[in-house]
């Protein structure tokens, strides 16, 4: 009985570790990639971006950020504006995502550290270095119950620039607007 405990805990290790180094090469594959995209000199900027976009849309889960980013007041939404909601939300971090590709220079992307932290989330610990300067930035995955349609295995939920959260900065200030506006006030903000 022990022994089947015992090869029980190794293989559901073994299975961990294996989709732990899986998304590890996807994002090392991913990011070299979009590095490659920037190095192209021969693109023009906004073919550029959109082909940066199309590479990291299938790691991102822009909607479950959105749904992050209102908090509480997502559920008082109806259908209609939720979505409205979550196109405003994916264009605007598409293009705040394009804005950053625009200041590289030759900064390296490296992975320190991939650790499962539950059974449906993974941290991945990395570092953007650059001559003088080296920031972190966390990668927070999550692995969704059904497979979502043109998305990875593993997406990203949530990324922790310098100790700073997109999701948490986003709610901070989307609340403070909210305090005293509608949700139709935000939107108008964010176009």
């Amino acid at each position: 009985m022990i022994k089947i405990l015992i090869s029980i805990f190794v293989l559901s290790f073994t299975l961990n570790a294996s989709e732990v180094d899986d998304l590890e090469k996807n994002f090392i594959n991913t990011t070299n990639e979009v590095v490659s995209i920037v190095k192209n000199k021969n693109l023009l900027a906004d073919t550029r971006n959109d082909k940066i976009v199309k590479t990291i849309t299938p790691m991102f889960d822009f909607k479950l950020m959105a749904k992050l980013s209102l908090g509480k007041k997502w559920k008082t939404m109806d259908k209609q504006k939720q979505s409205d909601f979550i196109n405003l939300y994916v264009k605007r971090m598409k293009k705040s995502y394009s804005s950053k590709v625009d200041k590289y220079t030759d900064e390296k992307i490296i992975v320190n550290k991939v650790k499962q932290i539950k059974k449906t989330r993974i941290v991945l610990n990395s570092s953007l270095v650059s001559n003088d300067d080296k920031t972190e930035v966390v990668y927070k995955f999550y692995k969704p119950r059904k497979a979502i349609e043109n998305k990875n295995k593993w997406i990203v939920y949530d990324v922790v620039i310098a100790g700073v959260s997109i999701i948490k900065t986003d709610k901070a200030q989307f609340r403070e607007v909210l305090k005293n506006n509608s949700i139709d006030i935000l939107m108008d903000k964010i176009k």
